[in-house]
């Protein structure tokens, strides 16, 4: 079983021909017939004890933070603005009031700065792992989400925000060997989003396409790229020492991390127009008519270069 090719299995078997809404296919459902003025977007995410997180170097505080972002990041990069989450929690005994309470913390101190209010959820017991479920709804004007499907040819290709760091901290801390000061243990267990930043890029920029980064860049490109029919180049000599603090003299191992490592919650998105780069917003590549897949990668013999694997899959 592969994930992705389940994932348009169930697309197919569900799918209607009478409805405007979409549906499965981007990071959130857009639900185009409850509002007259407003579209009404939903993302759901699933975290579960030793595959996203461990307890032995997570706190439930960042947990709780970690899966408020995760949802968080869905909404904005589509260009809207979290409103309601739905939290359901399955608890084994091993957990106590106190480590939910603190989970709680964690997950609204995330929601603050979008004045997120929780409106519901479910709890249940579990025999030995702590499972989370998070909804997340959001609105946005009518017909104004950015969407994986409209990439045009010969869009640039950018990314906002920290890229691979969350990978770096990831392996640091399954090694055992961690300093919770590193920046990038503190950008995994507590990813940031720059909110702010894409507004000012959305209401300046025409913005074709975009979507987050929580598989890997490559991959999660490759969505753009498959939803819109197009082949995306991404090039080695992009200036990623601008989104990853880690990178310096074209490291191959730190270039690996920021091309297939995921759970950034960076932005990936394209645009016809010229972006001036600056920390945390660079250039990495260009939109072209499909060519035989839907994704490349460019080294700086301008030869492509093929990867094991894009990003991470959960089966």
């Amino acid at each position: 079983m592969q994930e992705f090719n389940l994932i348009e299995k169930i697309k197919k078997l569900t799918e209607s021909n009478n409805t405007d809404n979409l549906n499965i296919g981007d990071d959130c459902a857009v639900i185009k017939n409850i509002s007259a003025d407003k579209d009404i977007l939903v993302t759901t995410d699933i975290l579960v004890e030793n595959i996203h997180f461990s307890l032995d170097y997570y706190s439930f505080y960042d947990i709780g933070y970690k899966s408020a972002q995760a949802n968080i990041s869905d909404i904005i990069c589509k260009g809207a603005n979290p409103t309601n989450a739905f939290i359901s929690l399955s608890i084994p005994k091993k957990i106590n009031d106190e480590n939910i309470l603190e989970w709680y913390r964690g997950f609204l101190e995330a929601c603050k700065p979008y004045n997120i209010e929780i409106s519901g959820g479910d709890t249940t017991s579990s025999k030995d792992f702590f499972f989370i479920s998070v909804t997340l709804i959001g609105t946005i004007e009518k017909n104004k989400s950015i969407l994986r499907s409209n990439a045009k040819n010969d869009d640039n290709v950018y990314v906002l925000g920290f890229v691979g760091e969350s990978d770096l901290g990831l392996k640091k801390l399954l090694s055992g060997n961690y300093d919770y000061n590193d920046q990038s243990i503190k950008t995994h267990l507590r990813p940031t989003l720059f909110y702010d930043k894409w507004q000012e890029i959305i209401n300046k920029y025409k913005i074709n396409s975009s979507i987050d980064i929580s598989d890997g860049l490559l991959q999660d490109a490759s969505h753009i790229a498959e939803n819109s029919n197009k082949t995306i180049e991404i090039y080695e000599s992009s200036n990623w020492y601008l989104v990853n603090r880690f990178f310096n003299n074209n490291n191959k191992k730190i270039l690996k991390s920021i091309l297939t490592g995921g759970e950034d919650y960076a932005v990936i998105f394209t645009t016809s127009d010229n972006i001036p780069e600056e920390n945390n917003l660079i250039k990495i590549g260009k939109v072209h008519e499909y060519s035989s897949k839907y994704i490349r990668f460019i080294d700086s013999n301008n030869k492509e270069i093929n990867f094991d694997s894009l990003g991470f899959v959960h089966f």
